[in-house]
C-alpha cells in the first residue's frame, strides 16, 4: 500500500465517497494539500531510486518560487550571450585550423565531385516522386557538404 499514491487513492474513492476526497478547484484539477504533494513527489523520487526527502523538495520549491529581479535577468542574458560568443569563436577557430590541417584536394577530384553531384541532384529532381523532399535534401547536402568543396575550390 505504500506504493499507492494519494492521487490514485483520490481517483478511486471519489466516485464511491466524494465527501472524503479533496475537492476540485477547477474541473480536472484536484486541490491537494501542499504536504500531500510533497509526499507524492518524494514517493516518486524514491520509486525512481533517488534519495529524496521532504526537506529536499521543499528547498527546491522555495528556490524556484522566487522571482528574478531585472538585474538578475539581465545578468543571465549577458552570460548566455557570452557563452554563445565563446562557442561561436571556438567553432570559427576550429574551422580555420581544419583548413590549415586539411589535405590538398587535387583539381581533378574537385572536378569529379562537382560533376557527380550535379548529375545526381539533376537525376533525383527529374525522377524522384517527392520533389519537395529532394529539394530539401539537396539544399541540406549543399549547405553541409558541398559548401566545403566550393570553399576549397575558391582558395
Amino acid at each position: 500500500w505504500k506504493e499507492v499514491t494519494v492521487r490514485c487513492l483520490c481517483a478511486a474513492w471519489r466516485p464511491l465517497w466524494p465527501e472524503c476526497v479533496l475537492q476540485r478547484d477547477f474541473e480536472g484539477f484536484e486541490e491537494l494539500e501542499e504536504e500531500a504533494v510533497v509526499h507524492e513527489i518524494v514517493a516518486l523520487g524514491n520509486s525512481m531510486g533517488l534519495e529524496v526527502d521532504d526537506d529536499d523538495v521543499e528547498e527546491l520549491v522555495e528556490e524556484h518560487s522566487k522571482e528574478l529581479s531585472t538585474e538578475e535577468l539581465l545578468e543571465l542574458h549577458k552570460e548566455e550571450n557570452e557563452t554563445l560568443k565563446r562557442s561561436l569563436t571556438s567553432e570559427e577557430s576550429g574551422e580555420e585550423e581544419d583548413k590549415e590541417e586539411s589535405r590538398i584536394i587535387p583539381a581533378k577530384d574537385l572536378k569529379d565531385v562537382f560533376f557527380w553531384w550535379n548529375k545526381l541532384s539533376k537525376l533525383a529532381e527529374d525522377y524522384h516522386p517527392d520533389v519537395g523532399s529532394v529539394q530539401k535534401a539537396i539544399s541540406v547536402f549543399n549547405d553541409n557538404v558541398m559548401n566545403y568543396f566550393w570553399k576549397v575550390q575558391k582558395s
